[in-house]
């Protein structure tokens, strides 16, 4: 019995010494369970949550032994050894998931955790600014983004080509935000208008594609409605 028990350390021993996410695992466990008890949570919740938490530690300890028994018994790449692999960390993944989903849900039905978020003050609502500013915010963050995209795909320069026409973007970003401003059917299908004609001179002059250029018109749509509703609703 004893020499099991051994055993069975020496067991615990290797992963934490060998696997880096097995002491991972265990670091946020012990803070978590640490806060459980700081909180003063009931002995049932504490236990679902101490069972969730175990339960990852043992689908981690599965998942080293059966790599070790694959690399043991499987030379160089297998497909079969890679199957046995991915379906052991996937249980170590669903383990994870699973102690995660309980933790917010018994950390969340604490009452003190409850207090403490009932009793937060409130947030002071975002400064309002002008339409000139929210358009030429979205004009930078447009810039921004399609800057970072293009250099990303390694498509285009900063003022042609790429995988999303800028143009386009900022054009429906101004008409958006005409449309959400005036209220008035003529000017908005004015807008809407030049905005579609933007684009389709971007199309003809085979700068880009028509999904780009509708990337794009989305895009700068999109922005408009955000800044808008948030700052303005």
């Amino acid at each position: 019995m004893v020499r099991s028990v051994k055993y069975a350390w020496e067991g615990v021993a290797f992963c934490f010494e060998t696997q880096r996410h097995m002491r991972v695992h265990f670091t946020i466990i012990v803070l978590v369970l640490l806060a459980a008890w700081t909180l003063g949570m009931d002995v049932i919740p504490f236990l679902h949550l101490f069972a969730a938490m175990a339960l990852v530690l043992i689908a981690e300890m599965f998942n080293t032994a059966l790599e070790a028994a694959t690399e043991l018994i499987v030379e160089g790449y297998d497909a079969r050894a890679k199957v046995v692999k991915d379906v052991a960390a996937g249980a170590v993944l669903i383990a994870s998931a699973y102690a995660l989903t309980v933790a917010v849900l018994v950390f969340s039905t604490t009452p003190r955790v409850i207090a403490v978020f009932a009793n937060l003050p409130e947030l002071p609502p975002p400064p309002q600014i002008s339409v000139l500013q929210a358009v030429l915010t979205g004009a930078i963050l447009l810039g921004i983004f399609i800057t970072w995209l293009k250099r990303t795909t390694a498509r285009g320069s900063f003022w042609r080509g790429g995988v999303i026409s800028g143009h386009s973007a900022l054009g429906f970003l101004c008409a958006v935000a005409i449309m959400l401003v005036t209220h008035d059917l003529a000017i908005m299908l004015l807008a809407l208008a030049l905005a579609t004609l933007l684009a389709q001179s971007r199309i003809q002059a085979r700068i880009h594609t028509v999904a780009e250029a509708l990337l794009g018109s989305l895009a700068g749509a999109l922005v408009a409605l955000l800044l808008f509703i948030w700052q303005f609703n």
